[in-house]
């Protein structure tokens, strides 16, 4: 893997390389985890399975404490099997996990545990890197953040709430459209160029804020007409709930989501130089508490008599709403995939959505068929597109035979 770590490097330096920390020091009022912080971009070096689920080693890290009232899933009742279509060949459900170096793969059908299964070191306990399953968390506390008043509308501009985005590229763009990827920002997301944006960033970012460095970005796009997947919509995100709050993401995540969803272990999140959660992609979780996040959009924001996320906000964040986030063959679409606020659906949508990371990390929810399905990976096949499709494929085949 080391091509990953050069090709990373750029953006990787700016997210804690030089930081060192003692055990117990704060940044920002957050709790710190580890004595020492060797640098972000190591965690793309050795063995990546055993660094995705040890982020703390390398970079600051801020601690989400779960409540006393865990959201019960039971055991494993190890009743799944299953053989499906990938890449055009029939392949078993074992060999689907080796081939996609799935570290963890987790299939709940009606609210109970049927596969559960664990490699490459993974277990039950384990706290995996999110990677962009992250955003879906986000765009949940958003939703949150509405209800509770302290967002007025997703339909304000953001700069309502961010005077400091002075740029004319934020000019009428509103809360909906960052949560859409629709935002107009020119941001070249390509991982594996030296050259582009998300490279670049980590460069420009050892020396600006986040904001002043999104000021920097250009326009491509009329706001509203087009769906670019670019992080930096969810870093924004990230930085209007800190600002509408006045907490940081972890506090408000822990109060609001962690806790009441019950998650039955520590969650994390990377952070800066500066103590800011990286909200673009940078939490860590057990599988079993991703599931909890699929089960509650599942329930349509509800675990048990308790309304945790609004009704109505779940179904609008998992349905592409507008002619540029529809799946599929799109013109007005960078990917073949729809989009919601902050999930993606399928290229051939059968009323299911995910959360998914750009290393092979998924939440798949088919509420159809009453099934939830957390893989977790280090897989860097995931970014060729034929290989992150068909990798969806497969789990949209393995919840439809579940009916």
């Amino acid at each position: 893997m080391k091509s990953f770590t050069r090709l990373f490097l750029p953006v990787l330096f700016a997210l804690g390389t030089s930081l060192t920390l003692a055990q117990g020091t704060t940044i920002g009022g957050t709790a710190m985890e580890g004595e020492a912080s060797p640098g972000f971009m190591g965690m793309f070096a050795g063995d990546l399975y055993d660094n995705f689920r040890n982020m703390q080693r390398f970079t600051p890290t801020s601690v989400m404490q779960p409540g006393a009232d865990t959201w019960e899933l039971g055991d494993n009742s190890d009743t799944l099997e299953f053989s499906g279509e990938f890449l055009g060949e029939e392949t078993s459900l074992e060999d689907f996990l080796a081939l996609s170096n799935t570290s963890a793969l987790l299939v709940i059908k009606g609210d109970k545990v049927i596969y559960e299964h664990y490699a490459h070191g993974d277990s039950v306990d384990s706290l995996h890197m999110s990677f962009s399953v992250a955003k879906s968390f986000v765009a949940t506390l958003v939703g949150i953040a509405v209800e509770e008043g302290l967002i007025k509308s997703i339909d304000e501009p953001i700069r309502t709430y961010l005077p400091q985005l002075t740029s004319k590229t934020w000019d009428g763009v509103t809360i909906r459209h960052v949560l859409q990827m629709s935002s107009g920002v020119r941001f070249d997301e390509n991982y594996t160029d030296p050259k582009s944006d998300i490279n670049k960033m980590g460069v420009l970012m050892q020396t600006m804020s986040y904001l002043d460095y999104i000021n920097t970005l250009e326009r491509e796009h009329a706001p509203g007409t087009f769906n670019h997947y670019a992080s930096i919509n969810t870093q924004l995100l990230g930085i209007l709930l800190v600002e509408v709050t006045g907490k940081t993401l972890t506090e408000y995540m822990q109060e609001k989501l962690w806790q009441p969803v019950g998650m039955e272990h520590e969650g994390y999140w990377t952070l800066d130089g500066q103590g800011y959660e990286l909200a673009m992609g940078g939490m860590a979780a057990s599988a079993r508490d991703y599931a909890r996040l699929g089960l509650l959009y599942l329930h349509g924001g509800r675990r048990g008599d308790a309304q945790i996320v609004p009704a109505g906000w779940v179904k609008a964040a998992v349905t592409p709403d507008a002619p540029h986030l529809m799946p599929g063959d799109n013109p007005a679409s960078s990917n073949p995939s729809g989009y919601g606020f902050q999930w993606w659906t399928p290229r051939d949508p059968d009323g299911d959505f995910l959360a998914r990371g750009i290393w092979g990390q998924n939440i798949y929810v088919h509420p159809a068929n009453e099934v939830v399905i957390v893989k977790l990976a280090a897989d860097a096949k995931n970014f060729q597109q034929d290989y992150k499709l068909a990798y969806i494929d497969y789990l949209q085949d393995l919840a439809q035979s579940l009916r």
